[in-house]
């Protein structure tokens, strides 16, 4: 739908009516209410008001806006296609040519919570606001339309997220995620999937699934010590390291592993949340073994920020393993790594 400057519009989330008076950008225009004020609306937020006993208005050279593509999923069995929980989205505007394609970047609310959410981008030092708002239950919201030539500028988004219903409701932790996006991706067609959340093929990724704390939350008793089930070792069988000449210095021998899900597995819908933790934890060893045996001086695990869990047991291997670990680079992975020294 589109609006011009002199539209009847009606609002779709209260009471009321009032005329576009201004244009602000694409997604929001001003509406001037009986009382005289004009006030802010995003698109997708109005109808236009048709008054069939008058005649059609006159075309007009104002400027117009498209109606923003936010996106609401009503339908039952669509919600319980992926576990609920936060996510952003990447879909492309031309998905038949990627190289010179911009891109739209959602936020996508798949709870039944209301969302308060910003949006950042780390620029070196700190972050830049991209979008702040507020989005209801089951609701998607295009927060920007990246221009291919500002990509690189997306490359570490952080989402920020408070959980809340007006009648009484379940707490669930805030969200503060810093999400990487590997810009080779972008340019790939088998990248981008079909979902459950917009329309258009997307990569999705994980900010935050509901319920994820409730499993390290259990009563004490209960727990699962993952370190310990999966990957303890007697210090027996651990290899003898050898001396070899050291290469302190040089980048050759260095690496990172990123244990987010969606960078290890296709698919992990209808996972429990201990069975994608067991997964992101097995691929982290393994990635850790390699790099004993072939004698790398560094290896950096991309963990995410989330509740912190993941962090903690992934130190917890470390530990037990007698290695040395210390916080990742700030400026190249925020909160969200961990560097071990191996040598």
């Amino acid at each position: 739908m589109k609006f011009k400057i002199g539209d009847a519009v009606r609002f779709l989330n209260e009471k009321g009516e009032g005329t576009v008076s201004k244009i602000i950008n694409k997604t929001t225009v001003g509406v001037t209410i009986e009382d005289g004020f004009e006030l802010p609306f995003l698109v997708n937020e109005l109808v236009t008001v048709y008054d069939e006993s008058q005649p059609s208005p006159a075309k007009t050279n104002a400027p117009v806006v498209e109606e923003a593509p936010t996106v609401h999923i009503s339908k039952r069995t669509e919600r319980e296609e992926e576990q609920e929980g936060v996510y952003l989205a990447l879909s492309p505007e031309n998905p038949k040519d990627l190289s010179r394609s911009d891109f739209n970047l959602w936020l996508i609310n798949h709870t039944s919570y209301e969302v308060f959410y910003s949006a950042s981008l780390f620029n070196g030092r700190g972050f830049d606001l991209v979008d702040k708002g507020e989005a209801r239950p089951y609701e998607s919201k295009l927060m920007e339309t990246i221009d291919k030539r500002e990509l690189d500028l997306f490359s570490t988004i952080k989402i920020d997220a408070l959980f809340y219903n007006a009648n009484n409701y379940e707490h669930q932790q805030p969200v503060s995620e810093t999400i990487k996006i590997k810009q080779v991706k972008l340019y790939k067609e088998n990248a981008f999937t079909k979902n459950p959340f917009i329309p258009d093929d997307a990569i999705i990724l994980a900010v935050k699934r509901l319920g994820e704390e409730l499993y390290f939350d259990q009563p004490e008793a209960q727990k699962v010590d993952l370190s310990k089930l999966l990957f303890q070792k007697k210090s027996s069988q651990q290899p003898q390291k050898v001396s070899k000449p050291h290469r302190n210095n040089n980048p050759v021998f260095e690496t990172e592993v990123d244990i987010h899900i969606e960078e290890i597995a296709d698919n992990w819908t209808g996972m429990s949340n201990a069975e994608i933790v067991q997964i992101q934890l097995r691929h982290f060893q393994t990635a850790l073994d390699k790099a004993i045996n072939e004698h790398y001086r560094k290896l950096t695990v991309i963990h995410g920020v989330g509740n912190g869990r993941l962090k903690q047991e992934v130190r917890n291997i470390l530990t037990s393993m007698n290695l040395k670990f210390y916080d990742g680079s700030y400026s190249k992975y925020g909160f969200g790594a961990t560097e071990i020294a191996l040598s």
